[in-house]
């Protein structure tokens, strides 16, 4: 009759539940932080400008007409622009901007990936390599656990109780070891 052996301990939580667990965690941080923050944008790539105010370079942004068509207006060299409602990009002099949200007396835009500060970049490093420790350190954890093992004993077995033999797996050395 041979034993039977468990490998692990199987604790974990299903991982529906894991997954439900992180969304309501991100839904409560961000709810929390919107009740906290709700008019300030935190966000280093969004800018807000009024009527008359720089968007690219020399461009100014001019509100919008009869029509809602949004208006630019170059200074400089006399250049005028003129975009649908419905656009969410506005390039000038070669660079260019993804417009969010726009009325007649401001427009809100956030500048491409390449504008950020270096300090987001910096973040978003730490953010990565942290993860990544963690994720190499859980690894070798569940490792640890996964190569211990228990003997079905302990849980209990369908042998009664009076009925249990206990029986050594290996004989011992009889006599002294050669040298």
């Amino acid at each position: 009759m041979a034993r039977k052996m468990r490998v692990g301990n199987r604790r974990r939580a299903p991982v529906w539940m894991m997954v439900v667990a992180a969304l309501a965690l991100f839904l409560t941080v961000y709810e929390g932080y919107r009740m906290i923050m709700p008019f300030v944008a935190r966000d280093p790539l969004y800018h807000e400008v009024n009527f008359g105010q720089r968007v690219i370079d020399d461009w100014q942004y001019e509100g919008e007409n009869e029509e809602g068509y949004l208006l630019f207006y170059n200074p400089m060299n006399g250049d005028r622009a003129m975009l649908p409602p419905q656009s969410r990009l506005f390039g000038a002099d070669g660079k260019w901007v993804v417009i969010e949200h726009a009325d007649a007396a401001s427009l809100t835009y956030a500048e491409p990936l390449e504008a950020a500060p270096w300090y987001v970049y910096l973040l978003l490093l730490a953010a990565i390599g942290a993860g990544a420790w963690w994720a190499v350190k859980r690894v070798r954890v569940m490792r640890g656990k996964r190569m211990r093992t228990r003997s079905v004993r302990r849980r209990g077995s369908a042998e009664p109780v009076g009925v249990r033999r206990l029986r050594r797996r290996f004989k011992p050395r009889r006599g002294s070891r050669p040298s």
